[in-house]
């Protein structure tokens, strides 16, 4: 499915003309189990509890019978999706050796909606897009991104090619079927989350039906109650979902201070993200993903008892590896850094003591205001 917006007019909603400064301040206020923005700009949520069950019925009533969520390390996820501007470093990077290799007609796969390249390798955020919006693009070149940052973002071919997830083996078969790496390589640093560990951070806390008692919730939402979509933040709108305005939405990435338990926005609406756990029964190999999360879109009417499936947690498509559809997009895993590595990604801040919810009061002043 795609959705060709406008360039032009993308509202600019309250955190679009923050500075970067204190969009890491707000985003590092809002989180739980939170570390301090690295580097690379992001905030980075441990997903703790190794060990955790995986879902039972009743708490995945779609598909009863499936276990989902069980995880038996800790590991990060990133608070947000990868936005325009943390994706536009990447195409920068990456461009000269795409078009070497003979892609001189850039597949939208690499841009995605929100970049352009005009001429010879002049690359730009299109006009009017806030570089704080989720990025769109293909898994193939979100499997790039992550090679790029597990070996340290060097501009070299193999860099984006090697390391987490070989892109020699992103070759078809006649009959249009997939020979990719099935999932990423063993010392990973970095990488696309599987759906269980996707499934955790946004579904999962360990005191869902009591003090110690683990459980899933139906949202990631910490409830079992939809989020509000189709208004904005300050209308009392809790998900980053339109049904009407297709011109002005996605809004920018934390616009809602509605998180999972372990502190991660946007889960419901922004884009659907890549995981890299084949689906089950697949036609094509490993060309068929699992991703996450509703995007942006929601056509259905919200009386309708089915359109609560694109909340749930076993939501799966087939995914075109090599195109970008302006609702895919990605949330990274890593792994958790050692304590002298965390140091030194925290630069200088001070690491949050760990609490259950997020304070929406204090959220909404320091994403409103930019005062934390």
């Amino acid at each position: 499915m795609r959705i060709d917006k406008h360039s032009g007019g993308i509202t600019m909603h309250r955190i679009h003309r923050r500075s970067p400064a204190l969009l890491a301040a707000a985003l590092t206020a809002c989180t739980t189990h939170a570390d301090a923005q690295d580097a690379n700009g992001y905030t980075w949520a441990t997903i703790d509890h190794a060990g955790n069950r995986a879902t039972n019925d009743d708490e995945l009533p779609v598909t009863p019978g499936r276990r989902y969520g069980a995880v038996d390390y800790e590991f990060q996820m990133a608070t947000t999706e990868v936005t325009v501007g943390q994706w536009f470093e990447f195409v920068q990077a990456y461009l000269p050796i795409d078009q070497a290799n003979g892609n001189g007609t850039v597949n939208d796969g690499l841009t995605g909606s929100g970049i352009n390249i005009r001429g010879i390798g002049v690359v730009e955020i299109r006009e009017g897009y806030s570089p704080n919006r989720a990025a769109d693009m293909s898994w193939e070149y979100a499997a790039r991104y992550v090679n790029w940052l597990h070996n340290g973002k060097v501009n070299e071919e193999w860099a984006f090619e090697t390391g987490v997830y070989d892109t020699s083996t992103f070759t078809y078969n006649a009959d249009g079927s997939g020979n990719h790496q099935a999932t990423r390589s063993e010392g990973a640093t970095y990488w696309i989350p599987s759906r269980d560990e996707w499934t955790k951070a946004a579904y999962y806390d360990p005191n869902r039906y009591g003090e110690g008692q683990e459980g899933y919730w139906l949202y990631p939402n910490q409830s079992n109650t939809r989020s509000i979509n189709n208004l904005l933040p300050e209308d009392g709108g809790e998900a980053n979902v339109t049904r009407t305005d297709f011109d002005n939405w996605p809004l920018d990435v934390a616009q809602f201070d509605t998180t999972s338990y372990f502190g991660l926005f946007d889960l419901d609406g922004g884009v659907g993200e890549f995981t890299d756990t084949v689906f089950e029964g697949g036609l094509n190999n490993n060309t068929q993903r699992y991703y996450m999360s509703n995007y942006w879109i929601d056509p259905f009417d919200p009386n309708d008892p089915f359109a609560v499936f694109f909340d749930r947690i076993d939501y799966q498509s087939s995914i075109e590896m090599n195109q970008a559809g302006n609702l895919w997009g990605l949330r990274l895993a890593r792994a958790v850094p050692s304590p002298a590595g965390s140091a030194v990604l925290a630069g200088g801040f001070i690491f949050l003591t760990r609490r259950k919810r997020v304070n929406h009061d204090i959220c909404k002043d320091t994403v409103s205001t930019g005062r934390p």
